[in-house]
C-alpha cells in the first residue's frame, strides 16, 4: 500500500478507556529518567510500579525546624472524601473527585476524576495526632510536627 504524500504527516488521536492503564507521556518520561539515573532502592521509594508516583506532579514538601508541610493539588476534590493517614514516614492521602460523568455517558478519556491517591515519603517520623490539614482553593495543606526524637537539637560546645 502506497502512502499518499498529503496524509503522511496527519496524526490520529487514539481514544483509550481509563481502565486500560494509560500513563500520561509526562509521567512516562519522568519514570524513564528516574529509572535511568536513580539507584533502584531510591527508585522504589518514589514509584510503586503501577503508575502511581509519590512526590509526583502536584505535590510540595516543605521543612521547618519543628515540622513538615505537605501541599497536594487536588482540584475539584470533594472535601468530605479527603482521607490522610501516616504510617511511619509515609503520608498517604486519598480523595474522590467531585467531577461526575454526564448522565448515560461512558468515559473514553479522562484527565482527572474518580479516586486519586498520593503517597509522600517523609524524611523522618512525625506526630500524626498533632497534624493539621486544610483544603482551600483546590490545595490540601498538611502540617505535621516532627517527632521529638527526629527534631534537630543543639549541642553545647565546651572549650577546654
Amino acid at each position: 500500500m502506497a502512502l499518499v504524500p498529503w496524509k503522511r504527516n496527519q496524526e490520529t488521536a487514539v481514544a483509550r478507556r481509563p481502565e486500560e492503564g494509560f500513563v500520561p507521556l509526562r509521567k512516562a518520561m519522568d519514570l524513564l529518567l528516574q529509572e535511568s539515573f536513580l539507584a533502584p532502592s531510591l527508585f522504589d521509594r518514589f514509584f510503586d510500579g503501577f503508575g502511581s508516583f509519590s512526590a509526583s506532579d502536584g505535590t510540595n514538601l516543605w521543612e521547618t525546624n519543628d515540622s513538615y508541610i505537605v501541599q497536594i493539588a487536588l482540584p475539584g476534590a470533594n472535601p468530605d472524601s479527603i482521607d490522610c493517614t501516616v504510617d511511619g514516614t509515609e503520608l498517604r492521602c486519598r480523595a474522590e473527585s467531585a467531577v461526575r460523568a454526564p448522565e448515560k455517558a461512558t468515559p473514553i478519556w479522562q484527565s482527572y476524576g474518580g479516586q486519586t491517591e498520593y503517597r509522600v515519603q517523609l524524611p523522618s517520623e512525625v506526630e500524626p495526632d498533632k497534624a493539621q490539614a486544610t483544603y482551600e482553593h483546590g490545595i490540601l495543606t498538611i502540617t505535621m510536627p516532627k517527632a521529638a526524637h527526629a527534631r534537630a537539637k543543639s549541642i553545647k560546645v565546651v572549650a577546654k
